[in-house]
């Protein structure tokens, strides 16, 4: 790999994190204000400013997503993106008290196992 092309990944490499952390707290802003809209119509819930502002928080983590595109293979990006799976659920049970069972854990536990083999792999690869 040349050295514009690993000072590429390495500067997208936390254009990743911030893309991962921002959509995931946006599903979680938007939960939060489902939550309290229930029976709500549909206009009065799109101008909720909850929601307006978990939308904006999940557009700014899209296009934080297409710049990391830009800078890192879709092949790296897109399973390190499944990490907003961990930290919704995570979230979901401390932030809005969610229960999270057994297999819910199991499940990810091989969701991380998972995606830390791709990235050791991907690693390997590049070394």
């Amino acid at each position: 790999m040349s050295s514009q092309a690993q000072k590429s990944r390495s500067s997208g490499i936390p254009t990743l994190v911030a893309s991962i952390v921002l959509c995931a707290a946006a599903h979680l802003i938007l939960r939060h204000a489902a939550l309290g809209a229930a029976g709500r119509p549909l206009i009065r819930l799109l101008l909720d400013p909850h929601v307006i502002f978990g939308l904006a928080v999940y557009a700014t983590g899209t296009l934080l997503w297409l710049c990391c595109l830009s800078k890192i293979d879709l092949s790296l990006a897109f399973p390190g993106s499944a990490l907003q799976l961990i930290l919704v659920l995570s979230g979901a049970s401390w932030l809005l008290g969610e229960t999270i069972s057994a297999l819910q854990l199991l499940g990810t536990a091989i969701i991380l196992a998972g995606i830390s083999l791709l990235f050791l792999d991907r690693g390997g690869r590049h070394a």
